[in-house]
């Protein structure tokens, strides 16, 4: 069984009245899918495998990179050297 159908077998045996919408297109799948699932674990939201994002900012990453290796100055700016071989040297001074 494809995934889809596994979530509408789901929202019809806990919820048929919400099922009907999802059928007639009043309600998304997905959204249908999330109402049971929190109602069946008792959660104010439930929310899909996948949708947790561990996204951090540019800024944490630097601070990442400065905590666990420590490098210098000259460090950086030989590494940024090495990205940007071309474009470097009108922003470097």
């Amino acid at each position: 069984m494809k995934s889809k159908e596994i979530k509408l077998v789901e929202i019809k045996k806990h919820n048929p009245t919400l099922h009907s919408k999802v059928m007639s297109g009043s309600v998304k799948l997905q959204d249908a899918y999330n109402e049971v699932m929190s109602d069946i674990t008792n959660t104010k939201e439930f929310k899909g495998r996948g949708t947790k994002s561990n996204k951090i900012t540019f800024d944490q990453e630097l601070e990442i990179i400065q905590k666990r290796y420590k490098p210098t100055l000259d460090d950086w700016l030989e590494q940024i050297k090495k990205l940007f071989p071309f474009t470097h040297q009108d922003k470097l001074k």
